[in-house]
C-alpha cells in the first residue's frame, strides 16, 4: 500500500490547477498519495476534488464550476511538475472534502450541498495509475456535509454537516473499509427547524452585518477533530454560534 500524505487547504488546489491549465480555480481541495517510480525517486499522485455547481452552496466561490468531480495527477517531487493521470466519469456533485484510508487504497468524498442531504461516497485508488473507481455511496443524514475524521482504530468515520450543523458517527467494515450504518448522531438544533431557508439565504463568504446577522442565528458546524494523544475526544468548531464544541468519543 502506497504512503499517504493529505492536504485540504484550498491554496494546494488553486496552485495545482495554476501549474497545469491556469484556468481552474473552482478547485476546492487536494490529496497527494506516494507511490514509488524508481529505486531513488518517489512520485505522489495528487487528487483534486472540485465545485461542479455553485447555486446550491451556503457561500460562493471563485472562478468557475468544473465539468468533472475529480481529477488525478502525478507529482514529481523533483521539479515539482504535474501530470494529469485520469479524470472521474462518475457524476459525483461538490465533492468538497476529501479523506484518505491510511492502510487501504480508499479515497472518501463528501457532497456539498444546502438544497439536498449529503453523500459520502467510497473510491477505490489504482496504485499503479491513480484511477479513481467508484465503490458506494452513503447518505451523510444531513447537508452541505463538509468535513470527515477516522478514529484512530479505522472503525468508525466522523461526519459533520455545516448547513444543519449534525453531526454523525458512522461505521467502517473492517476488511473492505466502506461505510456502514451510522451508529449515532447529534444534532445542534435539538429538532428545531433552522431560521435560514436553504433556497433564499445570504452568502456565507460574506462579513458584512446582514449577512453576518443570518449566518450566526443558525449553528453550523464545519470541523472534527479527534485529540491526537488517545483520540477520545472530538471537537466541532461552530461558525454560527461561534465557539468549539467538546465531546467525549466511545468508539
Amino acid at each position: 500500500l502506497a504512503q499517504v500524505y493529505v492536504s485540504h487547504q484550498t491554496s494546494f488546489g488553486r496552485a495545482a490547477s495554476r501549474r497545469t491549465s491556469g484556468r481552474n480555480s473552482h478547485r476546492r481541495s487536494a490529496l497527494a498519495m506516494e507511490l514509488a517510480t524508481s529505486a531513488d525517486v518517489k512520485a505522489q499522485f495528487v487528487v483534486v476534488s472540485c465545485y461542479t455547481r455553485f447555486d446550491n452552496l451556503a457561500h460562493g466561490p471563485r472562478g468557475k464550476q468544473a465539468a468533472r468531480s475529480l481529477y488525478t495527477y502525478r507529482l514529481d517531487p523533483r521539479d515539482g511538475q504535474l501530470v494529469l493521470e485520469s479524470v472521474t466519469k462518475e457524476p459525483v456533485m461538490n465533492p468538497a472534502f476529501s479523506r484518505f484510508h491510511p492502510e487501504k487504497n480508499l479515497l472518501y468524498t463528501c457532497t456539498e450541498s444546502v438544497a439536498e442531504p449529503g453523500e459520502i461516497v467510497t473510491w477505490s485508488v489504482c496504485p499503479s495509475t491513480g484511477q479513481l473507481s467508484k465503490l458506494s455511496s452513503q447518505s451523510a443524514g444531513g447537508s452541505s456535509t463538509c468535513y470527515l475524521t477516522l478514529d484512530r482504530e479505522r472503525e468508525n468515520m466522523l461526519v459533520v454537516n455545516y448547513w444543519d450543523a449534525t453531526i454523525g458517527v458512522f461505521g467502517l467494515d473492517r476488511e473492505g473499509g466502506q461505510l456502514t450504518e451510522a451508529r449515532s448522531f447529534y444534532d445542534p438544533n435539538e429538532g428545531r427547524a433552522m431560521r435560514a431557508r436553504h433556497d433564499q439565504h445570504v452568502n456565507h463568504s460574506e462579513n458584512d452585518a446582514g449577512a453576518q446577522a443570518e449566518r450566526q442565528a443558525d449553528p453550523h458546524s464545519h470541523a472534527v477533530v479527534l485529540d491526537p494523544y488517545f483520540g477520545r475526544i472530538a471537537l466541532v468548531p461552530d461558525l454560527g454560534m461561534d465557539l468549539i464544541r467538546q465531546f467525549r468519543y466511545d468508539p
